[in-house]
């Protein structure tokens, strides 16, 4: 038995557009098998201001709350906060040596023109804490070694273009006033980006759910359901790639209901899904699996339009990395060392040692102008934490080379491990034995799935509500909407792929993404998991023991994000390092 509804204009057939819902040509009728949510008589676009108001005021509301409210409350018992409830240290806005790294490059871009963070990153004290432990150590153009950031570059540029504006045009100095220049530019760059995220899920939501309650509470989880909320007071790289992902379905939902098919379209997704990649790296896959589905609709606008926006957004990438840092390739990137250089036995590894250089010794060095034999003359051998290994500099050139015992022969190679060094008598945080808690790393890859998916940073265990997202997964697969299937498919793929491509990263990224109250190298896959919910409900609602559960589920999920509701970058609620 199926039930007719009568489409208002010819409009409201693609606007109605929902799962299972096929369309009888003959009558021009939408058919709706019983048993589904039913079509509302309601205008779709009537309704959506109302509920606008259900969903954006408490959800932003919220976040603008908690970023006014940090620098206000602080815990006595926190030896962290002591500085701050003392006076000895001034508060800036920042949370953690994550968003200190990227604010130090801000400062020191538009301060100083100049990507180095050295005067930045010792500043303590009336001026702030602006130390951070994220940041890299490599030569520059001049032959001099200097700190940098090891975030990349571009969304630092990004911002530093705003904060330019400010210190240029109005006098803003945020070394002066940090805590309200740093809270008005957080505001502009990932609040207002949280209301985007909102606006595009919402505008996606009003063309399957038909009922406003469902609507409501589809909206409120987005708004303050994830850990997307959650980190959106602090300036951070995952609330940006959601918003790519979450744009990019948005538009390719667009040409698919709305019959969108110009070259520009295509270019938008090209340039979308790639930002999301300078972003999170892992995103590379999601900007693939994009590429084969419109190569599907159509292969010459793909590779030409979609194509061209991608090389946009990598010549943007590769071109501000170049400038910071005299490398295409991004800092994680340069944390091993380079090509061998030259191979020694036991004798001539004696020698060295002991500062001496042996007769005959060259060195291929490796240059803009490619590979030329070069000689040292005087060297300065400092040892290092990792067994059978040395730091070797070049007390004429100031360069670094690496020592390195591999089985019973000794290589020199060129130095091109960023993350190690030693300055002042201080050695990188990341240097083997430094980490400590949850930066050294879990040795176990199979604790660290059952953590990551139902433990302590468990992508299910604090947001429970992602369950109903497997189901969601289920049901869109079935759907006879050849294009709910393949984001069934797409959403399935990636969050396995990314669980197994975390799993397989060496001890020292096994960290659960460092101190944060979620599993935050999975966050950007969030707007896919609330899509998966909206075929989800549809099941739901027609059992009172599933909608309960996705009211318990639900409130879990909230409390979880809550837990970070004055700080982001603290442990989740129920694990105890």
């Amino acid at each position: 038995m199926v039930t007719k509804v009568r489409t208002m204009s010819k409009s409201l057939p693609a606007a109605n557009a929902g799962l299972n819902r096929s369309s009888d040509t003959e009558t021009g009728h939408t058919i709706v098998p019983t048993g589904q949510l039913a079509i509302r008589s309601e205008s779709p676009h009537s309704l959506a201001r109302l509920d606008l108001v259900w969903i954006f005021i408490p959800s932003l509301l919220v976040i603008i709350i908690r970023l006014l409210m940090w620098h206000q409350y602080f815990d006595e018992s926190s030896k962290a906060d002591r500085p701050f409830i003392e006076g000895r240290e001034a508060v800036t806005g920042m949370y953690c040596a994550n968003d200190r790294s990227r604010w130090a490059a801000v400062v020191s871009l538009v301060h100083q023109g100049t990507w180095e963070i050295d005067d930045i990153d010792s500043l303590r004290g009336i001026h702030g804490n602006w130390g951070t432990i994220d940041k890299v150590y490599h030569v520059n153009r001049s032959g001099e070694e200097h700190f940098y950031s090891s975030k990349p570059p571009l969304y630092i540029l990004f911002v530093a273009s705003q904060y330019w504006i400010l210190n240029r045009c109005f006098g803003v100095d945020m070394l002066r006033n940090p805590l309200w220049v740093i809270k008005s530019l957080v505001f502009c760059n990932q609040v207002l980006l949280f209301g985007l995220f909102l606006l595009l899920y919402v505008n996606i939501l009003r063309r399957f759910v038909r009922h406003r309650m469902v609507l409501i509470c589809l909206g409120l989880t987005a708004g303050i359901g994830t850990f997307l909320s959650t980190f959106a007071v602090s300036l951070n790289n995952h609330l940006p790639a959601a918003v790519c992902v979450i744009g990019t379905i948005h538009l390719l939902f667009r040409m698919e209901y709305d019959r969108y098919n110009s070259g520009w379209h295509y270019f938008a997704i090209g340039v979308i899904a790639s930002l999301g990649v300078t972003f999170e790296l892992p995103a590379l896959a999601f900007l693939g699996l994009i590429g084969i589905w419109l190569l599907g609709r159509s292969p010459t606008k793909t590779l030409t339009f979609g194509v061209m926006g991608i090389a946009f957004v990598a010549a943007a990438f590769f071109g501000s990395n170049y400038w910071a840092h005299g490398s295409l390739r991004p800092p994680y990137a340069h944390r091993s060392d380079g090509q061998v250089l030259a191979r020694l036995d036991q004798d001539d590894v004696n020698e060295v040692l002991s500062g001496k250089i042996p007769k005959g010794l060259i060195i291929s060095d490796n240059n803009s102008a490619g590979l030329r034999p070069t000689r040292i003359e005087n060297v300065a051998v400092e040892n290092h934490p990792t067994v059978g290994r040395w730091r070797i500099v070049d007390q004429q050139s100031k360069r670094r080379y690496a020592l390195q015992r591999v089985g019973s022969v000794f290589e020199i190679r060129d130095w091109d491990n960023w993350y190690d060094y030693e300055v002042g008598g201080k050695a990188s945080y990341w240097l083997p034995g430094s980490a400590r808690g949850v930066d050294v790393g879990e040795p176990s890859r199979w604790k660290y799935l059952i953590h990551i998916t139902v433990g302590h940073h468990g992508i299910f265990s604090l947001t429970p509500i992602w369950l109903f997202s497997l189901l969601g997964i289920f049901v869109a697969w079935r759907d006879p909407d050849a294009i709910w299937r393949r984001l069934a498919y797409v959403t399935l793929t990636l969050s396995i792929v990314i669980i197994i491509f975390y799993c397989c990263r060496p001890l020292a990224d096994r960290n659960y993404g460092g101190v944060a109250s979620g599993f935050r190298w999975f966050f950007w896959l969030i707007p896919l998991l609330l899509l998966m919910l909206i075929p989800a409900q549809r099941i739901v609602l027609r059992s009172k023991s599933l909608t309960l559960a996705w009211g318990l589920c639900l409130a879990i999920s909230v409390c979880s994000g809550f837990h970070g509701f004055l700080n982001p970058w603290q442990h989740p609620w129920y694990y105890s390092p």
